[in-house]
């Protein structure tokens, strides 16, 4: 798969993933509900399913897309979730944009077009399975140390601790997908037997168990930014030592500029 077809399909999977969210934020209303034989009630259930399955389809495109590109810039392509988001909340949640924020999308995409078509192919990758664990083990222990200290006292400031090392496991999906790819060679009963799989699990598990605390303790506008941005910024890093990637000062600049849109959006 060339570079730029990669790239397309994995915005394509990144837009399902938040026109999901978006489905499932619109028709909430239905859980809990109590007249459930109500045109309202089916109709709103049928909504947030519709979501669910969307959100659950994304993965698949950015399995693909990692056929054409290395992994910290399928991970970096992620952040389009920011913008597809606020873009979409407008048109079903009718929520405002305004110009300074509809200015950082653009950059934002810019961003990440520079990203995607500096990856080039991922087909030459020099896997270390010893620094893949290393850098999964990280954010791991660091989610049950804030925790712990979760457990002591709640606050703003841990909250988006708590935020980052949730958005750091969740973007760590896309290495542990791309070793499932290099372990079994492509073949689906393969996937099974290595334990890149069971770590993908983990590391989704994980994410999202962490990411509830800190929705519950910390602003929205404080929280996302954290999230998103360590989504970007973590598997880029963990990339060149697990899987060899040689350092490229532009596409670095990228991802940086990634994170810095990301935070502005959430801000704007």
């Amino acid at each position: 798969m060339n570079v730029l077809l990669a790239t397309l399909v994995a915005l394509a999977g990144n837009f399902l993933l938040s026109l999901g969210m978006v489905l499932q934020k619109r028709n909430v209303a239905w859980i809990g509900a109590t007249e459930k034989n109500a045109p309202s009630y089916r109709s709103a259930r049928s909504g947030w399913i519709v979501g669910f399955v969307l959100m659950n389809v994304a993965p698949i495109f950015n399995y693909f897309a990692l056929m054409g590109l290395p992994a910290n810039v399928v991970s970096a392509l992620i952040g389009a979730n920011v913008a597809f988001t606020a873009l979409l909340a407008a048109v079903f949640l009718k929520e405002g944009l305004g110009k300074r924020r509809l200015a950082f999308i653009a950059l934002l995409f810019a961003a990440l077009m520079v990203a995607g078509l500096r990856g080039g192919g991922g087909s030459d990758e020099s896997f270390s399975a010893k620094d893949f664990f290393v850098f999964f083990a990280l954010p791991l222990a660091a989610g049950g140390l804030v925790l712990a200290l979760r457990a002591k006292k709640r606050g703003r400031g841990l909250a988006v601790l708590i935020a980052a090392v949730s958005g750091a496991l969740g973007g760590y999906m896309v290495l542990a997908m791309r070793a499932v790819q290099l372990a079994s060679g492509g073949h689906l009963l393969a996937w099974f037997t290595t334990p890149y799989l069971y770590i993908y699990a983990v590391s989704g598990i994980a994410s999202f168990s962490l990411v509830q605390f800190a929705y519950k303790d910390g602003e929205m506008q404080s929280v996302s930014p954290a999230y998103y941005g360590m989504q970007v910024l973590w598997p880029a890093v963990a990339s060149y030592a697990v899987l060899g990637l040689p350092f490229d000062p532009v596409q670095a600049s990228a991802f940086a500029g990634i994170a810095f849109c990301i935070l502005m959006i959430a801000r704007a």
